[in-house]
């Protein structure tokens, strides 16, 4: 063993005796629970194995508090991370079975009028959220005459879908 290493039964008094002060930090910040423990058993993981550095603290137990500290604060970071990653897959889940209520992508629902003039206009505008005077632009014409198709189109796809249904 070197100068900078601490005997096992050094770490060993410092765990006893700092357990229960630790235990009730990590509580106190973390709630109640397996996670606190977890963090504080970390905590001494993480100064097995970085012996030397507590050996050649001024102050081993304010070392192991700081230590705690740090990964108290990667368990938050862990757990932000984790809590965002399943709110997205929520939100996605959610997302899919909306569009499964109602009746999945518009191209496969829709699927005969794909080459249909007046569908792919209305596709334009509201799915892939075209303003009128890019939908102008894009056709050649003014905005008032754009703005007059797609009324028009919209009457024609609406008797066509009445029809169908």
């Amino acid at each position: 063993m070197s100068e900078t290493e601490l005997p096992n039964d050094t770490i060993s008094a410092l765990y006893h005796e700092m357990f229960p002060m630790l235990l009730a930090y990590a509580r106190s910040a973390l709630g109640e629970g397996g996670i606190a423990e977890e963090a504080v058993q970390e905590t001494f993981c993480v100064a097995c194995k970085r012996q030397r550095e507590l050996a050649e603290s001024p102050n081993p137990r304010g070392w192991l508090v700081n230590t705690l500290k740090n990964v108290i604060r990667q368990l938050r970071r862990t757990q932000a991370k984790e809590a965002a990653l399943l709110a997205a897959l929520t939100e996605r889940q959610s997302r899919e079975d909306a569009s499964a209520q109602r009746g999945t992508d518009p191209d496969l629902l829709y699927s005969d009028l794909q080459h249909d003039q007046d569908y792919l206009l209305l596709k334009r505008l509201a799915l892939n959220q075209y303003t009128m005077a890019e939908l102008a632009a894009e056709l050649g014409i003014s905005v008032d005459a754009c703005k007059k198709r797609v009324q028009r189109a919209r009457k024609r796809l609406q008797k066509r879908l009445e029809k169908d249904l």
